[in-house]
């Protein structure tokens, strides 16, 4: 099942349906006598790539994933116990032999650091594994370290690989369920990040860090392809399909 998550997120990403259709169009170009088919299947890749590569698309989609966070939930964080921040992404650097945050995982941390004090919150939590030799939760914590969040204060949950394992780590970590929670993650992904962090602490207050969606005004720039919106596409795309899959997988237990 979880191969099949894999290959739909895949096959979704406009780049991925741009080639596939490109390879189709020049096999059917070979082998057709017709030139009305590979006209056709070239029009669609088009049609896709420039779609999906300008603001009003790529802002609309957005606007659809992350509309309910538009209004921040800024006069409940006196009164949060715990803020936990959601890993998204690292990367090394062989020439400064460092492991850096993303700037996704960035903007996440410095959001959570700066609730985290405004709150005086008991505990700092850092969730992620990543993909490097070191975990996003550990380049977080020390970069919350440096930043000047005492060491003592600050949780690491280094094994969870996704939003599922981030909810159930943090349940086996805190045993009192009515703690309330500041939940920091990007607003793309907070719905199925609050969703599954409810299924064991019913107090939770999303706080996100940082927003797909823009509100330029429309002009004729708008409608210029960039390869920006394409990444904007993909990124709510594929977590269009997270959230359905967790709701079939939720549905199937």
């Amino acid at each position: 099942m979880s191969t099949l998550y894999i290959l739909l997120k895949a096959f979704l990403d406009p780049v991925v349906a741009v080639l596939i259709l490109l390879i189709l169009g020049l096999l059917v170009s070979f082998r057709s006598e017709k030139r009305r088919y590979p006209r056709i299947i070239f029009l669609a890749a088009f049609i896709i790539l420039y779609i999906g590569s300008i603001s009003p698309v790529s802002n609309a989609l957005s606007y659809i994933l992350e509309r309910e966070y538009f209004i921040r939930h800024s006069g409940n964080i006196e009164k949060l116990d715990i803020v936990m921040v959601l890993g998204g992404g690292i990367s090394y650097n062989k020439y400064i032999g460092s492991t850096l945050p993303s700037y996704q995982t960035t903007s996440r941390l410095f959001h959570a650091i700066q609730l985290f004090r405004d709150s005086v919150a008991e505990y700092l939590v850092c969730a992620g594994k990543g993909s490097g030799n070191i975990s996003e939760a550990e380049v977080m914590a020390k970069a919350a370290v440096r930043l000047g969040v005492p060491a003592a204060r600050i949780k690491v949950d280094s094994t969870s690989r996704n939003t599922w394992e981030h909810a159930q780590n943090i349940n086996k970590l805190f045993q009192n369920k009515d703690i309330k929670i500041g939940l920091v993650t990007s607003a793309y992904h907070m719905k199925r990040s609050e969703r599954e962090l409810k299924k064991y602490f019913p107090n939770v207050i999303a706080l996100p860090s940082d927003y797909l969606y823009s509100s330029p005004k429309l002009s004729i720039v708008t409608f210029i392809p960039r390869s920006v919106n394409l990444y904007k596409v993909a990124t709510v795309l594929n977590e269009m399909i997270g959230n359905m899959w967790y709701r079939i997988r939720k549905d199937s237990a």
